[in-house]
């Protein structure tokens, strides 16, 4: 009998031990899985002069530890134009919060730099500027992208009234480019410097902005590239620019009301854009130019721009297939008011070769000089079972 007892204890010992000893892990693996969250606020509004320094905070404590950093839903204030910094490997959920950079910032700057860093997601957030309040030479970004960095995410972003880039990424040469950054999702609304058009009295940038800061995106030599499913409204200038950067998509974008041009490659090189609507954009739809070489425009809507739908100048190996342009040239400016316009300058060495304009629809109007224009010295162009409707004429040519 007192053997049973006495094994009947010991059962019972064992199994409160290994109950114990469950609980332990248990708490030990949820305390490992908490410390690599790291939450940020709220904060009160009455702090705000502390907001920033307090975030800063936060995220250097995940320095090197590649954590996860988030936001509590509600208003965060940003007061100093040098912005925040995250650090390498940081996945940054933004969901809810909005960051209000400060009326007062008298200099140029940004909510968000990144610099010498790779691995870094951001998901959700509102980041909103007060460019009404700054002086038009005042370039604040939302987030701005420098030095030796690879494989960042932004996704399900909004940026409005800033006063340079939503989005700048600014690598230092084709042999030294920033590497695979993507874009789903983001919104830009009414960004970057201002831009005075060619046809009014004050032309060019503002004083004080640099063409960096033209924009809503701006990626300057960076090489494997995706912007899908974004909306860029009512730019102040470009709604993107994309400089000597290769290897890139552009899909399922609006890109809307700018004060100049809509989707513009320069000296870019095996670039797809595809499934976008780029509409009433002040000055060019699309540009493609300046050694840009083997890129696509295909199944597009291009309406209503103030000069061509599509200009190519110095430019070869390019595919526009399947897209439609409509009453583009709206400004009547000259033979700007095209629907396609191909040109040589004798400012780059490329000549605009081995082009195919194939299976689109082109909507003229009477003030159009033509549907298709042609510069001197164009060669080996296939047009080829296209439709023209309007009363333009379906090709010009200078030679």
């Amino acid at each position: 009998m007192y053997k049973k007892l006495i094994s009947g204890i010991m059962i019972s010992l064992i199994a409160s031990l290994m109950f114990a000893s469950s609980l332990a892990y248990a708490s030990n693996s949820a305390e490992t899985i908490n410390s690599s969250l790291i939450k940020i606020g709220p904060f009160k509004s009455e702090d705000a002069q502390r907001h920033q320094e307090w975030i800063q905070k936060k995220l250097d404590s995940a320095s090197g530890q590649a954590l996860t950093l988030q936001f509590a839903p509600g208003e965060y204030r940003i007061t100093d134009p040098k912005g925040l910094h995250p650090p390498d490997g940081a996945t940054l959920i933004l969901e809810g919060a909005r960051l209000m950079l400060a009326e007062s910032i008298k200099s140029d700057g940004q909510c968000f730099l990144l610099e010498n860093v790779s691995n870094v997601t951001f998901r959700g957030g509102e980041i909103i500027g007060r460019r009404d309040a700054w002086d038009p030479g005042t370039n604040i970004a939302g987030i701005r992208i420098y030095g030796n960095v690879s494989n960042l995410n932004f996704s399900d972003m909004t940026f409005q009234n800033l006063s340079s880039n939503a989005i700048g990424v600014f690598g230092e040469s084709e042999e030294s480019p920033i590497r695979n950054i993507s874009l789903r999702n983001v919104v830009g609304i009414n960004c970057c410097n201002f831009y005075g058009d060619y046809l009014q009295s004050t032309k060019g940038p503002a004083p004080g902005s640099d063409r960096k800061d033209q924009g809503t995106v701006a990626f300057y030599y960076v090489n494997g590239w995706l912007v899908d499913g974004c909306r860029f409204e009512h730019s102040q200038s470009d709604g993107t620019h994309f400089y000597h950067s290769h290897n890139g998509t552009f899909v399922n974008s609006v890109v809307v009301g700018s004060q100049m041009g809509g989707y513009f490659l320069e000296g870019c090189e095996h670039v797809l854009a595809s499934g976008n609507i780029v509409v009433r954009n002040g000055s060019r739809g699309v540009t493609i130019e300046r050694d840009s070489c083997f890129c696509t425009l295909q199944n597009n809507l291009i309406a209503y721009s103030g000069r061509e739908g599509l200009w190519a100048p110095d430019v070869i190996g390019i595919i526009v297939s399947s897209n439609i342009f409509r009453e583009n040239g709206q400004k009547d400016d000259a033979q700007k008011d095209c629907e396609i316009r191909l040109d040589n300058t004798e400012q780059f060495t490329t000549d605009t070769s081995a082009i195919q304009i194939i299976g689109n629809i082109f909507q003229t109007n009477q003030h159009q000089t033509a549907a298709i224009y042609y510069g001197k010295g164009i060669k080996e162009v296939t047009i080829e079972h296209n439709q023209f409707l309007g009363p333009a004429p379906k090709r010009f040519s200078e030679d």
